[in-house]
């Protein structure tokens, strides 16, 4: 006698076939995954504070308007508005948690670092050049710390 199996039981028994078997790919190949984001993130933030560390060089310098430096930051500004969202939307494990909060610290730092960059360019902000380029330095710097970090772990 043969069994036949009708099309609701065959998708049933793929769906727990696929479930099983996914498990044991799960966690492992999701922290990496989740850890990856986060330096991919960490990158796309590092590049913007150096764009923007370019344009408060070049201003001082007087060797470019004022328009393109202010497009130029606001394009910076996108690209960690993008990591940040990166940061946020990662899932990584408990013992990348941390890692995690101090990841979307910095990049919130370098958000307000190229605001104030972009302000000063404007001329709606009283720092100095110096000033600016330390605060984006900063924010550059506590996003290599975590990234380091990250690094070390995986």
């Amino acid at each position: 006698m043969t069994t036949r199996r009708s099309p609701g039981r065959a998708a049933a028994a793929l769906a727990c076939s696929l479930l099983v078997g996914g498990c044991a790919y799960g966690p492992s190949s999701a922290d990496t995954s989740a850890v990856l984001t986060m330096t991919a993130a960490l990158d796309e933030a590092t590049s913007a504070v150096e764009v923007g560390l370019l344009v408060v060089d070049l201003v001082a310098r007087d060797r470019t308007t004022t328009p393109v430096a202010d497009g130029t930051l606001r394009d910076a500004l996108e690209e960690v508005g993008s990591a940040h969202r990166s940061l946020a939307d990662a899932l990584p494990p408990l013992d990348r948690q941390d890692s995690r909060a101090r990841a979307l610290d910095a990049v919130a730092s370098a958000t307000t670092a190229l605001a104030t960059a972009r302000a000063w360019v404007d001329d709606l902000s009283a720092g100095s050049a110096r000033d600016v380029a330390a605060a984006l330095t900063d924010a550059g710097d506590a996003i290599d710390a975590v990234t380091t970090d990250l690094e070390a772990g995986a």
